[in-house]
């Protein structure tokens, strides 16, 4: 029988490569995209329209929707049994719907004000054609709130596969227009694939969640203690998931004021990229370990609960400490070979990258801070990540302006890192006072050999690119120098994690290799 280790083992590698596979397919569609329509006034307008319904959705109830519902979930599941959860999954699921039915009825008859406010400096056709596009994609929210709940279930069942490939569903329809069919449809058929997209992230969860024994039934309590309870959660979670929305909307603003709204769409291509690169390693360690960390609080093992948080961290620093460092390196010529073609143009990949040159100097804290209020959700404290949220908002309000007046599009990218740090810097520090110690001194060398290991990293990148003219070349040659002085030096300086991982890999092997003969 599998032990537990092992079943977390393979779900992650599953959920890896699945989310590899999404994240590729997300950026053959954006490659696609800026191809067709570069930072054009379509771009501008579908870049605004494609926003406005998930930003609302998560400015109004994305972060509640899984962040509220497994711990509850999983407690039925500890202390009462299947029947007691799957009624109220139930219950929770049909609110989570008539909220966003409400939504999505709002955004249609207030597209032209919603797009006013997030683009108000851009081109005025281009917000002309952004209301059309909104209403056409609005209706998506709907099928949002059902697929991240029917998430929920599956992960809290154990599932974890299918929740991996949803969005290789939704990436791939989107994928499929663009190739076949946007030269005769446009912008207008792209809104609709994004919008059938979603609807098929919802419905290709169906057939697991009814072999595991779930089928949604459409019934509301508002007066059941279970969702009493969940409700009493609803506000701090939301709001301690608001700062990325709230900072892509006061982003979003200033940069609609830099070459006609063209800055709008050089920092979406450079926010979904870095999005890209970090979504595969923190979507695959929160939502991985969120039920088993809730679990472990619902037993009162907060031991394990801590155990499985920190070596998340420690494994996310180990790989995106280099990519951060790369990228401020390579950030140009990345930009170039992923997007420079067709509409998209050599003035468009200098925006796009000092954009995403100031994405990374957040990205570490970023997935970090993931795992940090995940902890606190699953241990029910849904102020501390609320006060987090606060925080990096306001800081991101304070420095947008001087630094936007002084970088330009840079400033306003960099505005959004400094907010990740003061929000993570805030969680750990509380989650730190409740629990008396988390990182050890041997936890912080640890990371520190890594954050040496990525700077000198850093610089044999630089000099060994700087060198060559080739873009491709320089890419190329940069990529290759990075990996290979970087997992040199932690092997070197001998990293825990690499080292752990070599001695597992020779032990299975010798196992293996005893089974052959």
């Amino acid at each position: 029988m599998q032990n537990k280790g092992e079943k977390l083992m393979k779900s992650a590698v599953f959920m890896v490569i699945a989310t590899v596979m999404a994240k590729a397919l997300g950026l053959l569609r954006d490659m696609l995209i800026a191809a067709s329509y570069g930072t054009t006034v379509e771009a501008i307008a579908y870049d605004a329209a494609s926003r406005l319904p998930i930003l609302l959705f998560d400015l109004v109830i994305g972060g509640v929707v899984t962040a509220a519902f497994i711990p509850i979930f999983n407690e039925l599941l500890v202390k009462e049994n299947r029947e007691k959860a799957f009624e109220f999954a139930d219950h929770y699921i049909t609110l989570i719907l008539v909220i966003c039915l409400v939504i999505a009825l709002i955004g249609v008859a207030l597209a032209a004000p919603l797009v006013e406010f997030l683009i108000p400096e851009a081109d005025a056709q281009a917000k002309s054609l952004a209301v059309t596009l909104t209403r056409i994609m609005f209706p998506m929210i709907i099928f949002t709130g059902l697929a991240f709940a029917y998430v929920g279930v599956l992960l809290s069942l154990g599932e974890f596969r299918i929740p991996a490939i949803i969005s290789l569903v939704s990436n791939g329809v989107m994928v499929i227009y663009l190739f076949a069919l946007d030269t005769r449809f446009g912008i207008i058929g792209l809104s609709l694939s994004m919008l059938i997209g979603w609807m098929l992230q919802a419905f290709v969860q169906l057939p697991k969640l009814g072999s595991l024994g779930y089928r949604y039934r459409m019934r509301l309590s508002l007066r059941s203690p279970y969702i009493k309870q969940a409700a009493g959660g609803a506000l701090p979670i939301l709001l301690g998931t608001w700062t990325a929305p709230v900072c892509s909307l006061i982003n979003t603003r200033f940069a609609s004021g830099i070459e006609a709204g063209r800055a709008v769409t050089a920092l979406g291509y450079a926010n979904r990229f870095y999005t890209i690169l970090i979504g595969v390693f923190s979507y695959v360690a929160t939502n991985l370990l969120f039920p088993y960390i809730s679990k472990a609080s619902a037993s009162g093992e907060s031991k394990e609960a801590n155990r499985l948080m920190l070596s998340s961290v420690r494994i996310l620093s180990l790989i995106i400490l280099p990519m951060s460092a790369g990228l401020i390196v390579l950030a140009e010529p990345l930009v170039s070979i992923i997007y420079e073609r067709g509409e998209f143009n050599s003035h468009d990949v200098i925006m796009t990258a000092t954009a995403l040159r100031a994405y990374t100097v957040g990205m570490i804290f970023a997935a970090a801070n993931e795992v940090l209020t995940k902890a606190f959700f699953a241990r029910k404290d849904f102020k501390k990540p609320m006060y987090a949220s606060f925080i990096a908002m306001a800081v991101n309000f304070i420095l947008v302006f001087p630094l936007a007046k002084a970088l330009g599009l840079g400033g306003i990218a960099l505005a959004s890192g400094l907010a990740l740090i003061a929000g993570c810097a805030f969680n750990y520090i509380a989650l730190l006072k409740n629990e008396g110690t988390l990182f050890t001194l041997s936890d912080m060398r640890e990371l520190a050999k890594m954050l040496l290991s990525a700077l000198i990293m850093a610089v044999a990148v630089y000099f060994a690119a700087s060198v060559l003219d080739n873009t491709l070349l320089k890419l190329t040659v940069g990529v290759a120098v990075g990996v290979c002085v970087y997992f040199t030096l932690c092997f070197v300086l001998r990293l825990e994690e690499l080292t752990s991982l070599a001695g597992l890999l020779k032990s299975k092997r010798s196992l293996q290799n005893g089974e052959d003969k």
